[in-house]
């Protein structure tokens, strides 16, 4: 009914209106609008509106659909909407060798700038690894040809997919070179095909330079690939490190690289414990206690930590360490010496897991709740009164702790052998001020003013008049003063708005999803969300593209100055203060 009713309005003589409905169509996700987006596009002339067909079918219909949408031959106008439509394909994890053909063909010229970032995006994160070794002659000459660093940093991820170890030279020169960080970040992410013993000098270079978005995108990949033999470089890298989550990240590394090594874990585990004393702040304390998760002993500390509550962020870092602890390998080692002592580690843990629940901390309560139900740890033979978490659950109803909410009610059904709940859709519970949209500017504009500079944005309220009123609505009471950014995912996003500095907090509202056919360009505002109309406070900006976004989340602005600011933001930094822009002016 929905779909018939979205074709009927179709019906105008207006562009936009056409285009809407198109865009309506591709949200409902159903394959009878597939059905239907084909009959359109036979009488459809408009190169716009055929675009955001091709985007709506690449998010409603069948493999057959892929494989015609791949095999047509459009005008340069039309290429566009083409590519997202593939792209919309792949994210629903159906891809064939004709999509990827006409993406290739696409990123070699045959579409706008628009069109290439979906096209390269595509083959970089999505295409069939053989597919891409078939065609890897072809890609690295696209790659070589091509000058926009957003699509070179996806064409490079293809181009290592398809090579493997003969990607080095090419990996080798990019990281040396002064191309943009985006870039290099995208090779980091993709090293698993390189020889880590060829690489590691480079990476240890970067994990210690000063760019933010490359020194903790280098020390991640040490994470992963780094091993033994390379401890005197890491050891000597963690004092040298600038950046100080790639220090934390380094340390939680060699923290990992010196176990069942007594003295140097002594030794490792002090220089945690002075850096963590000497932190500059809580965000920082909060990264160096999950280096603490390789030493089961010092669950007592991080218990103390979660006990003491005195910032969020500590609190809900030192139960994640917790609870990843819990889950590891070393556990029952640990468990079976400190029995020797009287010590009953899995006692000890419970009861940590217990009172977090009972703090009626929304993250607290969520991750405890969380690790109770995992049939491997076997609590439910532990457990036998479940009232605990019945008082939890009833005290877990306003909108702001629904994590918490549907984290005990999938609890109590595990521990009840009841079937999971069908939980009842959030309820927005802030609806739109239309009186206070009606006086907001069509291009209206604010200033983030944050501890690295300004940061001057467009609001787009036409798309998003809920989001907006409220966003400003938080500005004018003063909400994002003084609250610091706790989430940087380098050449992706930077995140604020949490009351709380950890991620689980928010205002007393929340406010319905507002999707559009805006696209996630870099320099993207949107509102972070735990499912459809659960937004309120919690805001980002994209550092690139990011078209897998489109249309799931709420873009309601962009940076029309500073993105340079937005590229050095880290965990945290400070929003100083924000500020409405007078268009009248």
């Amino acid at each position: 009914e929905i779909v018939d009713s979205i074709v009927l309005a179709m019906d105008s003589e207006f562009d936009l209106i056409r285009m809407a409905g198109a865009f309506a169509l591709g949200q409902t996700c159903h394959a009878s609008a597939a059905i239907q987006i084909r009959k359109l596009l036979e009488a459809e002339e408009k190169p716009l509106v055929r675009g955001m067909l091709y985007d709506a079918l690449g998010k409603s219909g069948s493999m057959e659909d892929l494989d015609w949408l791949g095999e047509q031959d459009l005008k340069l106008q039309e290429t566009e909407g083409q590519a997202m439509g593939v792209f919309r394909f792949a994210l629903r994890g159906m891809t064939t060798d004709i999509g990827n053909d006409r993406m290739l063909v696409l990123c070699a010229g045959g579409t706008s700038v628009a069109g290439l970032i979906y096209a390269s995006y595509h083959l970089g994160r999505y295409a069939a690894r053989e597919w891409l070794q078939t065609n890897a002659i072809h890609l690295r000459q696209v790659l070589d040809k091509e000058k926009n660093s957003m699509v070179r940093s996806q064409l490079v991820k293809a181009v290592i997919k398809a090579e493997d170890e003969k990607a080095w030279p090419l990996v080798e020169y990019i990281l040396k070179s002064d191309e943009d960080y985006r870039v290099k970040v995208n090779i980091l992410s993709s090293l698993q095909l390189i020889p880590w013993n060829k690489a590691s000098g480079i990476v240890y270079d970067l994990a210690i330079g000063e760019d933010p978005n490359l020194a903790v995108a280098a020390a991640e990949a040490i994470q992963k690939y780094a091993v033994y033999s390379d401890l005197s470089t890491h050891l000597k890298a963690i004092d040298k490190a600038v950046n100080w989550r790639s220090r934390a990240l380094l340390l939680d590394k060699g923290m990992e690289l010196v176990q069942g090594k007594k003295s140097l874990s002594k030794k490792l585990e002090k220089k945690v414990m002075e850096y963590y004393t000497k932190a500059r702040h809580d965000s920082e304390k909060g990264w160096l206690l999950k280096a603490l998760r390789h030493n089961i002993l010092k669950y007592e500390f991080l218990a103390m930590e979660v006990k003491t509550g005195n910032s969020p962020v500590i609190t809900t870092n030192a139960l994640e360490t917790l609870v990843g602890m819990r889950k590891g390998e070393q556990f029952m080692d640990a468990k079976l010496s400190l029995e020797k002592e009287g010590i009953d580690l899995e006692a000890e843990f419970l009861k940590i897991f217990t009172h977090a629940i009972a703090s009626g901390d929304v993250a607290m309560v969520s991750l405890a709740a969380g690790i109770l139900r995992d049939p491997e740890l076997k609590f439910k033979a532990e457990i036998s009164d479940f009232d605990f978490l019945k008082t939890a659950l009833s005290n877990s109803q306003n909108p702001d702790q629904i994590e918490a909410r549907n984290e005990l009610a999938y609890t109590l059904a595990f521990f009840m052998d009841k079937q999971i709940p069908a939980m009842s859709p959030p309820v927005f519970n802030h609806p739109i001020d239309w009186d206070r949209v009606s006086q907001i500017h069509p291009e209206q504009q604010l200033a983030i003013i944050t501890n690295k500079g300004e940061v001057l944005v467009q609001l787009n309220v036409n798309w998003c008049p809920g989001t907006v009123s409220a966003f400003m609505e938080l500005i004018e009471r003063g909400y994002f003063n003084g609250k610091a950014i706790h989430r940087v995912v380098p050449n992706f996003v930077v995140q604020d708005g949490c009351s709380r500095g950890d991620g689980w907090g928010g205002p007393e509202f929340t406010i319905r999803s507002e999707f559009s056919p805006a696209p996630f360009i870099g320099g993207t505002l949107a509102m972070a969300s735990a499912g459809k109309d659960t937004e309120g406070s919690q805001w980002y900006f994209t550092h690139s593209p990011t078209p897998h976004l489109d249309g799931k989340y709420t873009n309601f602005g962009y940076v029309i100055e500073g993105m340079d600011v937005v590229h050095l933001l880290e965990v945290g930094d400070v929003i100083q203060r924000m500020e409405i822009i007078d268009m009248n002016q």
